[in-house]
């Protein structure tokens, strides 16, 4: 047996061991079958918009919410954010959207970042995204979520936001994350002819999501759902 022989046994048993010691690193999840049973979810619930289901199928919400809700990121449920705020279901943020009608070159407000997830969808649907926020921890930590994970068609600002963001209205789109007691008029100066804005409305318990459409002086306006949201903080409106 030559000297390279004899060494051989001996190197594999090394290789073995040290194989065992220190296992191969693994990829995190990228949660593929989650994100798809939850795009299946919201489509048996109603949720018809072929593009906006395509862009949920794509948007990573778990690298959006909290590190720690990663494991439920994919349910339908609202999400603890800390700090008293809480993330919307996949449903909400699904119904508001669809309602919005957003296409590709849609000039789209936000009021109120989140967690960055409502704002990643319009981004793949073609919208140019404009946020507004009030809080500028949350504001400058979802701007860095968003730019790592390439959404480059998102300008923010943080402010009142309640008052929107004029220098670059008239908007196609206006979502409002957070409820009000009434709708904001700087934001109806805002709509553009036949845009649509979504609002939550009411201080109590409970406020109901609504659609408000401008065509030339006339503002319709219809209930889309009830839901459960977080008061307009930047307006420093109290909840009842």
């Amino acid at each position: 047996m030559t000297s390279a022989s004899r060494f051989w046994p001996a190197a594999f048993f090394v290789a073995v061991v040290l194989g065992s010691a220190f296992p191969a690193r693994t990829e995190p999840p990228d949660y593929a079958p989650e994100r798809a049973a939850m795009v299946e979810h919201l489509r048996a619930l109603g949720i018809t918009n072929r593009r906006l289901l395509d862009a949920m199928q794509k948007v990573p919400r778990h690298l959006l919410v909290p590190q720690e809700q990663r494991l439920r990121a994919y349910e339908d449920i609202e999400v603890n954010a800390g700090s008293g705020r809480r993330l919307c279901r996949p449903y909400v943020a699904a119904r508001a959207i669809q309602a919005l009608n957003v296409r590709p070159g849609s000039k789209v407000l936000q009021i109120g970042a989140g967690c960055g997830y409502r704002t990643a969808l319009f981004s793949e649907l073609g919208g140019r995204v404009y946020v507004a926020e009030f809080r500028q921890e949350i504001a400058r930590a979802v701007q860095a979520r968003l730019h790592e994970l390439g959404y480059a068609n998102v300008t923010q600002m943080t402010g009142k936001a309640c008052e929107g963001w004029a220098e670059h209205a008239p908007y196609d789109a206006i979502l409002v994350t957070c409820a009000a007691q009434h709708v904001p008029e700087k934001l109806l100066e805002q709509i553009r002819e036949g845009g649509r804005m979504i609002v939550p409305i009411g201080l109590g318990p409970a406020q109901t999501l609504v659609l408000l459409r401008k065509t030339g002086s006339t503002l319709t306006t219809g209930p889309v759902m009830k839901l459960r949201v977080d008061p307009m903080a930047c307006c420093s409106v109290p909840r009842e």
